[in-house]
């Protein structure tokens, strides 16, 4: 039997997942940010180490509507599925 692919009941996407889905261009700044280097991408020794804290650095620095806009959006990601862009990365 061939497992769904589709969240079960009571699963809910993480807001870091969801900002490192959709801005990981900001993710890598602040991941060079914690390392105090001017650029960090993919080839970055330790970047993986340090991509859910920079994303919660992110999330952190939201103010209230920020944040509650971002909920939201995984809200309706959650109930619509993910859209084609992010699942082709």
């Amino acid at each position: 039997m061939r497992k769904s692919s589709a969240p079960s009941a009571g699963f809910r996407y993480r807001l870091t997942d969801f900002i490192w889905w959709t801005r990981q261009e900001d993710v890598f700044k602040e991941i060079a940010s914690l390392l105090n280097i001017e650029t960090a991408d993919t080839s970055t020794p330790g970047w993986f180490q340090l991509r859910t804290k920079a994303s919660k650095n992110i999330i952190d620095g939201m103010n209230e509507n920020d944040k509650r806009e971002l909920e939201n959006e995984v809200d309706r990601m959650q109930k619509d599925g993910m859209p084609p862009e992010i699942q082709r990365k």
